[in-house]
């Protein structure tokens, strides 16, 4: 399975929509050829307020967001770690289109094909019902200091495809990642974004 490039993300949010929400924390593990080659990891400042709700589910308070880079600030580092890479998360289409919606803020343009670790989950091991992360967590006895901190649960789904390429063998694992890869066309990079193409952003919630 390591034939690919893959950038595993996990984000926090002040809320559900990436239009009206903003990230406030990032974490991502860049694999290549199966090993570790970046990891990135970094409150961010949303520059509105964070819910209690979110406090209460993630730890991370306003106060702790205050001195932090907003997005824009370290959008021109972060989009090298997406290049020529699968961007993997578990729910893939609610992380990336937060990402979409905060690069397009800061006047840059991101795609990149999508691998689903539900999805993945899924198709792979189909006797489960529940694939949830801190069911994948209990399930397969993976480690997880800070439950809904963006960086330890990107390290989880790092452990779920270093176990699915342990205990799997290699075409059942590369049909079912051909199955539930996202495919789109040849990502732009640090292309500037037109007016239209920002209000045609959408958020596309899995379930």
């Amino acid at each position: 399975m390591w034939h690919k490039n893959y950038t595993i993300v996990d984000v926090e949010t002040t809320g559900g929509s990436p239009l009206l929400s903003r990230v406030i924390e990032i974490g991502l593990i860049r694999v290549e050829k199966g090993e570790v080659v970046e990891r990135f990891k970094s409150l961010i400042n949303p520059q509105i307020e964070i819910p209690q709700f979110i406090t209460e589910m993630t730890g991370i308070k306003n106060s702790m967001v205050k001195k932090a880079p907003t997005f824009e600030e370290l959008s021109e580092n972060l989009l090298p770690l997406f290049e020529d890479s699968v961007f993997v998360a578990h729910n893939s289409n609610f992380d990336y289109s937060f990402l979409k919606a905060e690069f397009a803020k800061a006047g840059l343009v991101f795609s990149s094909e999508t691998l689903c670790t539900v999805r993945l989950s899924r198709i792979l091991f189909p006797q489960y019902k529940r694939h949830n992360l801190s069911t994948l967590i209990e399930r397969f006895g993976f480690k997880c200091k800070n439950r809904h901190r963006a960086y330890d649960d990107a390290k989880v789904l790092l452990d779920f495809l270093k176990h699915v390429d342990r205990t799997l063998e290699p075409k059942v694992i590369l049909r079912a990642i051909d199955s539930a890869i996202k495919k789109i066309s040849p990502a732009r990079f640090r292309t500037k974004l037109q007016k239209d193409e920002l209000r045609e952003l959408e958020y596309i919630s899995e379930i």
